[in-house]
């Protein structure tokens, strides 16, 4: 198998159109996905919504930095579900007024079963919020996210 070695700095592209008022449809890479709102937003809802689809870049990006860092601290990650329950101050896309912090609010409930030394553990739950780009991405905006851990049975909040 052919190791691929990354550059540290890349650029990745996206494209969309618009199929109605509320629908788009998006390619990345090879990938082509639909972004709508409800139906009683005025949508389809034959995909999540726009803001929907930024906590299920964090739930990736959860998954795959945690499994990272799980390699690189010799713990093996048997299984992982991850749920994200976010607070929307939607004035701001409801035209009422511009918001500096849309998401004031964001927890992370991670439940997993690792194999490994328990200070390698904690060392993933500790350094998950320094690696994880769209975790960053809503701290530095000002959104509060807070990652509550259930790992092997024991409890833990970052």
């Amino acid at each position: 198998m052919a190791t691929i070695r990354e550059k540290p700095i890349w650029k990745f592209r996206l494209s969309g159109v618009a199929e109605s008022n509320t629908k788009s449809r998006v390619v990345s890479r090879d990938v082509s996905m639909i972004i709508d709102e409800p139906i009683e937003r005025g949508g389809t809802n034959e995909g999540p919504m726009p803001v929907e689809m930024v906590f299920a870049g964090l739930i990736g990006c959860t998954h795959v930095i945690s499994n990272k860092l799980a390699k690189a601290n010799n713990v093996e990650i048997v299984d992982m579900d991850i749920e994200v329950e976010t607070t929307m101050d939607s004035r701001g896309t409801r035209l009422i007024e511009p918001i500096d912090v849309p998401f004031p609010d964001t927890v992370l409930f991670i439940k997993a079963t690792m194999n490994g030394e328990q200070k390698d553990i904690e060392t993933i739950i500790n350094k998950l919020k320094e690696h994880c780009a769209v975790s960053k991405m809503l701290r530095e905006s000002g959104t509060r996210v807070t990652e509550n851990w259930t790992v092997n049975g024991n409890d833990y909040q970052v």
